[in-house]
């Protein structure tokens, strides 16, 4: 399902919406987690701790890629499980913008803008990924992939809506309709987002990344690392936002820590970082 505005396209994916409407009907677990940027090991072992079984379902709030050491590990992961899916984040909006042969050969401000954000990362682990035995790049597989990743994030959806929940990357552009928000928004949204004082959607909690939690109201430095949820209240006393990006790629200092939200339970679970990249 698409919806058109301003000249954009919010994609939403109704078949998967259903699927996982579906399994939590029936019971069964639809995990949310927060941004993995490229951090593979990590969420290998969060996802073995939250002891999938066969109907469950992972969800990622988008920004897979980017600053981690194995962003090609964890797209091809995602892309190839059966019950993994993710929303569109900035950084996999940058991929798809910047991640070309041609534009990596002649890098414009726009590549070098996604090189700064951690694009030089998942460059590398793409080039790793496509070496042949003897250490040498296999170009055209590694142009075949790099085309059939930046293909599968520009369809992915931009949000997903539940009965009772709204997962996306960023956030909503509060006092603008939801069938009327922008991609820049639902991508990049901050302060606006998470300091309104109504929900934006009066019976849907909205579970998001992109914003590391402690940075998010009523937060200091002492919270590194939890969870946030909004105390502006739905009328079922749920929190209207629930923020998820625990932060994995800051240095040694603070926590870094994978969040992952069991929507059916309630359940948090989280998993530190086990690469050893500062």
């Amino acid at each position: 399902m698409l919806f058109f505005c301003r000249g954009v396209m919010l994609m939403r994916n109704q078949a998967l919406e259903e699927k996982l409407q579906q399994a939590l009907d029936e019971g069964h677990n639809v995990w949310v987690v927060g941004d993995v940027h490229g951090f593979y090991q990590t969420m290998v072992e969060l996802c073995h701790r939250l002891a999938l079984k066969e109907n469950d379902w992972v969800v990622f709030l988008g920004d897979l890629i980017d600053r981690g050491p194995n962003s090609f590990g964890v797209v091809h992961h995602v892309m190839s499980a059966s019950r993994m899916a993710t929303v569109k984040g900035n950084h996999e909006d940058m991929m798809v913008q910047q991640f070309t042969m041609e534009k990596l050969e002649q890098p414009d401000i726009d590549v070098m803008l996604w090189m700064r954000n951690g694009g030089d990362t998942t460059v590398e682990s793409y080039i790793r990924a496509h070496q042949t035995t003897e250490g040498e790049l296999d170009q055209m597989a590694l142009e075949a992939c790099a085309q059939q990743h930046t293909t599968w994030m520009s369809e992915l959806p931009t949000h997903i809506v539940l009965d009772r929940w709204r997962l996306v990357h960023a956030g909503y552009r509060p006092g603008v309709d939801l069938e009327h928000q922008s991609d820049d928004d639902l991508l990049w949204i901050r302060n606006d987002f998470h300091s309104s004082g109504t929900p934006v959607d009066a019976s849907r909690t909205v579970v998001f990344g992109h914003t590391i939690t402690a940075g998010l109201p009523g937060r200091t430095v002492e919270d590194w690392g939890k969870p946030w949820e909004s105390e502006v209240a739905l009328d079922d006393e749920r929190p209207c936002a629930i923020g998820l990006d625990t932060c994995l790629y800051h240095g040694p200092e603070q926590k870094r820590l994978l969040t992952a939200l069991n929507l059916r339970t309630g359940q948090s679970v989280q998993q530190a970082r086990v690469e050893a990249q500062s």
